[in-house]
């Protein structure tokens, strides 16, 4: 079926703000894979050239993922790739957390508020959770812990909370590839943080669902921040090969 503007043309070409958008979402991802690293200059016409947009857009995406903390700005120097540092990561947990008690409350405040597909998603990530930990790749125990996490905030239907914690995922998964986290109990992670978790939300156990909510992002703030700084930590470790660190104190993220 064919849909037309009202200009008549079927399909609309691409707007400023869209090309700025695609942008900044290409080079977001090529930082949080690595192909970007910290430190790494990012060049406005090599960036040009390799997204084959103009440049107008592609310094916008760059001021756009200063914001989001991604990309560093300096006069007379250009953008750079920013090094994860102890105020982001604080930062991001810290939203994610009370974004996570909202979920929570919203979920639990009333009995079979919590639908019966959401259930059977949360009860499959957890399954997944404790299967995948015994593979020998960690990476898809972190995808799934993260889609758990989304899932429970999906199932409140608060769109502002929902759209929230969703973008600061980015971040996560730049901590995780440039900190080069290697989980060490994984088992017992899922057992204690992901399994426990879905089981407190269906028995409608609102303490102690706030309670392990509370547990496993403190714990996981907690084993950034000991990275950070090279020190040991409780269920995790660098793999030895993970990019320059900023081992600079909360104090913002920029």
């Amino acid at each position: 079926m064919r849909h037309a503007n009202e200009t008549g043309a079927i399909l609309a070409p691409m707007t400023q703000m869209e090309s700025t958008q695609f942008a900044a979402e290409q080079i977001r991802n090529a930082i949080i894979a690595g192909h970007f690293k910290p430190g790494d200059r990012l060049v406005e016409q090599q960036l040009t050239d390799m997204l084959n947009v103009s440049r107008h857009p592609v310094r916008e995406a760059l001021r756009l993922l200063a914001r989001e903390g991604f990309v560093e700005l300096k006069r007379n120097k250009g953008a750079s790739v920013r090094a994860v540092d102890a105020g982001s990561v604080t930062e991001v947990y810290n939203i994610r957390m009370a974004l996570g008690k909202i979920a929570l409350d919203h979920l639990l405040a009333q009995p079979d508020r919590l639908a019966p597909v959401d259930l059977k998603r949360l009860e499959k990530l957890a399954d997944n959770a404790v299967r995948f930990a015994k593979l020998d790749s960690q990476a898809e125990t972190v995808r799934n812990d993260l889609e758990f996490q989304q899932a429970i905030i999906d199932a409140t239907g608060l769109q502002r909370t929902i759209r929230y914690f969703s973008e600061l995922t980015a971040d996560v998964r730049r901590f995780n590839h440039q900190l080069g986290v290697v989980y060490t109990d994984r088992t017992g992670d899922a057992e204690k943080y992901v399994v426990k978790l879905f089981e407190s939300l269906r028995d409608g156990k609102s303490g102690a669902a706030h309670e392990i909510w509370h547990a496993k992002f403190a714990k996981a703030l907690e084993r950034y921040l000991s990275l950070i700084v090279d020190k040991e930590s409780d269920g995790a470790s660098r793999n030895g090969v993970g990019p320059q660190l900023s081992a600079r104190r909360p104090s913002g993220r920029k």
